[in-house]
């Protein structure tokens, strides 16, 4: 017989309040904790070192010298498996510091348990843990948790060592659920020192998320009905892939219709070397459609550029269906389920199954041909071009993106924040094994080579993760800070730097703003100019990575293949590849 797991609390001694928080997060099987600590954490610490004396669990402990790197981490582990983990920083300083990195968890759907501490609520001596220096005073703000709770699905302030195990089993339950995202918990240190006798260890399964909703029978039939008759189906998925199953899914129901998949790819959703895909933006696509079925989608579409026809049949399957974070959502749809997508697109692949006719199949046979032929046309046409870019004096964004996808394998894990150059990533450098592909989810940038990517390497310590960005955002990323953790944690991954010295994305705002500008006029691009560059391969070599400055095409490939080795051999590296300015 199968030993099933407990439904009863146990009761574990304990001297004080910090061990209370050290026990709920062992009791949830927690295997990180990112830290950037203060005068307010060290209850916690010293829970972790009697542990550690006395042979007890405790999650592995990452100082985060910067707190964006803690955020980051957290956000990539939780995208490989799934598992919320804990971030711990210092009051509102700290709190303020991941700001941005929130926003990206928030928008990336990232289930994490963001900590920190308060300013003691004593001053005379009443409790251990009361002020006893002047930052005690300082750092207390009127409403501590207001200032991210735009950003949080949840926030809480630990109140009394009583229910630490009930806060705490509160915090992973809502972080997990779907759409699972960032909780914050403030944890003033005198209930962290207070004594006590023992905690409660709660049942974690009987506190967990719920169970995710299914698709409504009726709607579902009737979206395989249009989708099985429709001459230009189309399909835009999001988020979809969070759940790597659904991948295959996805594959199945392209494949079953005959619909171009359009993918956003903060997870990969869909093999993007597949016939049937049509990469990240396809606008003719969906001025074409007449059925179209959006999957996890925050953005299907950009209204000002394109949109649907005006008698096409408008389907949603979503777990956040109407975005109640994003103020002004407005997209219309015909059929809005609210459901859990790799429940729903089985369920949906079941049906068609049943309903295709051999003419249907026939019919919808002949429309993926016509579709892949128009696929292998451009994959040809692009791959033509970055060959001859190979032949050019200076390094271009497609030769540098052909050059990687020679270079890794379909086993890599690859995180783009190439930002206006992932189109070029997307185009050159096919992803076909589930959760080998993340972006953030949202914009705020330093995400990938910031954290993200070693949180990733810490959930796949076998595994080759490599990061992709522009210079802007690798300076956003803290490098010093990752890098460090990187090596002192022995969670080495490659950086690949589209270096261009220039802000590309604000710049290419301006051009579409104003065509006739001073700025193209002058060449004067107020503000958004990053020349000359650092010296990335320095200040990798200065934390203890391999550094190096590729500015010649035909280095490209070697100078990967070199930086590679290293990462297998537990180094971190640095790739500065000087590209042309756009």
């Amino acid at each position: 017989m199968t030993d099933q797991p407990t439904k009863q609390e146990t009761t574990v001694p304990i001297e004080f309040g910090g061990e209370a928080f050290l026990e709920a997060l062992n009791n949830n099987g927690v295997d990180y904790v990112y830290i950037n600590s203060g005068t307010d954490t060290f209850p916690i610490q010293e829970a972790m070192a009697k542990y550690q004396a006395q042979g007890k669990r405790t999650p592995k402990v990452v100082l985060c010298p910067d707190e964006a790197t803690a955020v980051a981490a957290a956000h990539g582990y939780f995208n490989a498996t799934r598992k919320p983990q804990v971030v711990l920083v210092h009051v509102d300083a700290g709190t303020l510091q991941l700001s941005g990195g929130l926003h990206n968890a928030q928008r990336g759907r990232a289930g994490m348990v963001l900590c920190a501490g308060r300013a003691p609520v004593t001053f005379e001596g009443e409790m251990d843990g009361s002020r006893s220096i002047s930052i005690h005073w300082t750092q207390e703000q009127l409403d501590q948790a207001g200032s991210v709770r735009n950003f949080t699905k949840w926030d809480y302030e630990l109140r009394r060592k009583e229910n630490v195990q009930h806060v705490m089993q509160r915090a992973f339950q809502v972080a997990a659920s779907e759409p699972a995202g960032p909780v914050y918990l403030m944890l003033p240190r005198e209930v962290l020192m207070e004594k006590m006798e023992d905690t409660k260890n709660l049942p974690a399964q009987r506190y967990g998320p719920p169970a995710t909703p299914q698709a409504d029978a009726g709607q579902l039939k009737a979206a395989a009905e249009a989708l099985s008759q429709a001459e230009n189906p189309l399909i835009i998925t999001g988020q979809s892939g969070r759940n790597e199953s659904s991948v295959e899914a996805m594959v199945e129901l392209a494949e079953l219709v005959g619909a171009p998949v359009i993918s956003e790819q903060v997870h990969l959703n869909f093999p993007s070397d597949h016939a049937l895909s049509a990469g990240r933006a396809g606008n003719q696509y969906i001025a074409d459609a007449d059925v179209i079925l959006m999957v996890d989608s925050d953005v299907p579409y950009i209204p000002i550029n394109t949109k649907p026809r005006d008698d096409a049949q408008l389907i949603q399957i979503d777990i956040d269906p109407v975005k109640p974070s994003i103020p002004m959502w407005v997209f219309p749809t015909d059929s809005l389920m609210h459901a859990d997508s790799s429940k729903a697109i089985p369920a949906l692949n079941e049906i068609l199954n049943e309903m295709l006719s051999e003419a249907d199949r026939a019919r919808i046979e002949e429309r993926i041909e016509t579709i892949k032929d128009r696929h292998q046309r451009a994959n040809d046409e692009a791959l033509a071009v970055a060959l001859e870019h190979g032949k050019r004096d200076v390094i271009t964004p497609q030769w540098l993106s052909h050059c990687i996808a020679e270079a890794i394998d379909e086993d890599t894990v690859l995180l783009d924040e190439t930002v206006t150059n992932s189109g070029h990533v997307s185009t050159y450098i096919p992803r076909s094994q589930p959760g080998t592909m993340y972006r953030s989810g949202g914009s705020s940038l330093g995400w990938a080579t910031g954290g993200g990517a070693m949180g990733v390497k810490m959930a796949n310590p076998d595994k080759t993760v490599v990061a992709l960005s522009g210079d802007g955002a690798f300076l956003y990323g803290t490098p010093a800070s990752t890098l460090w953790v990187a090596d002192v944690y022995d969670a080495p991954f490659l950086s690949v730097i589209y270096t261009n010295q220039v802000h590309n994305a604000p710049i290419s705002a301006l051009r579409g703003g104003y065509p006739d500008s001073y700025s193209e006029q002058t060449n004067n691009f107020v503000g958004m100019e990053l020349g000359p560059s650092v010296e990335f391969a320095t200040l990798a070599e200065s934390c203890r990575a391999y550094g190096e400055k590729v500015e010649d095409p035909s280095e490209v490939l070697p100078a990967l293949k070199r930086a590679l080795e290293r990462v297998r051999n537990g180094q971190a590296a640095v790739l500065d590849v000087r590209i042309e300015r756009p």
